[in-house]
């Protein structure tokens, strides 16, 4: 079975984002090396050529967060920053009502391929924010769950 996006009207749009908080921003596609995504060069975010929607969807609400928290090179605690960052991110594109439809769409069975693909988002984000689940997020989904409407 194939996953399609869901469609949520009050997603979270970065590249409305962008357009509205940080209109000075140009978004550029370039190649990149390694296993870089994104990189902020202000006033300039640039994106991994060679990488899906859903992917370069993550990485520029990545960026976006980093210039919302206005920290740029922070030496010894850039681990932390990113970690900081990663999370926000997690939770920004997947609030937990959306991540409880999903469950509930996919059968409460989905695998993590097609949790992420539903909601327009990578693995690495969709994992991330399964780990960032509360115990108050597990009771909703679980409410809220298969056969439960």
């Amino acid at each position: 079975m194939t996953a399609s996006p869901l469609h949520v009207p009050d997603r979270y749009d970065p590249w409305r984002d962008l357009a509205v908080n940080w209109p000075e921003i140009d978004v550029v596609i370039e190649p990149m090396g390694g296993r870089l995504l994104g990189l902020l060069r202000y006033p300039v975010i640039a994106l991994r050529a060679d990488t899906s929607a859903a992917q370069r969807r993550c990485t520029l609400t990545h960026e976006i967060v980093h210039l919302e928290r206005g920290v740029g090179d922070c030496g010894p605690w850039s681990g932390r920053e990113e970690l900081l960052v990663h999370r926000e991110v997690a939770r920004r594109l997947i609030p937990i009502a959306e991540l409880a439809g999903a469950v509930r769409d996919l059968g409460g069975s989905a695998v993590l391929a097609e949790l992420a693909q539903v909601l327009d988002v990578d693995l690495e984000t969709a994992r991330l924010r399964l780990e960032l689940l509360t115990s108050d997020e597990l009771t909703y989904i679980c409410a809220t769950g298969p056969g439960r409407r």
